[in-house]
């Protein structure tokens, strides 16, 4: 279920960090739900449409788009398939830019997983996340899902500041977890 134009997206576990932007931003899109390639597709859409009634330059325009890209392809991707419901995705203005959340419940090994290998990419400048990145493409460990963190790694390239991890127990076998990121319009 995509929700154009609200803040709340009620009865959801991330109904929690979409209300921290309900007075302080302008909602592009709240989704909720499975994430399919339609559902992607509409999301990205609606973000252009944003984007260039904001007149945003080209390079931001261009580095909002690709972590776009990477974060509702991850969702979609990598949501398991039994808790395709507990999809979400965020995409806000605010004051100097753009605040974006993905997210769903997985397995708490891999929410761990996935808050270990974010914390090591914080720790990383710009110099260090380029080596990185050559050393993912030259890795043939890749799946057609993905899996060697491409995705990960371009949304800490292309955004702005640390990524937030947010994680919420669900059951004793699994958490929800939401990635937070930030993207200035300079």
């Amino acid at each position: 279920m995509s929700l154009v134009g609200q803040h709340a997206v009620d009865g959801h576990w991330a109904d929690e960090l979409a209300q921290r932007y309900a007075d302080a931003a302008t909602v592009v899109f709240a989704h909720r739900g499975t994430m399919d390639h339609t559902q992607l597709e509409g999301l990205l859409s609606i973000a252009e449409e944003h984007s260039l009634a904001q007149k945003l330059g080209v390079s931001a325009r261009k580095r909002l788009f690709n972590v776009l890209v990477e974060g509702l392809e991850n969702v979609r991707h990598h949501t398991p398939p039994e808790l395709t419901e507990t999809a979400f995705a965020l995409l806000v203005l605010e004051e100097g830019g753009y605040r974006m959340f993905f997210g769903n419940a997985a397995p708490q090994a891999t929410v761990a997983l996935l808050s270990q290998r974010v914390g090591i990419l914080n720790e990383m400048d710009e110099a260090d996340l380029r080596e990185h990145h050559l050393k993912l493409l030259a890795n043939e460990g890749r799946t057609e899902r993905g899996g060697a963190g491409l995705g990960l790694l371009t949304m800490a390239r292309k955004s702005t500041g640390p990524i937030v991890t947010h994680a919420f127990p669900r059951d004793s076998n699994t958490a929800f977890v939401a990635l937070e990121l930030a993207l200035t319009a300079a």
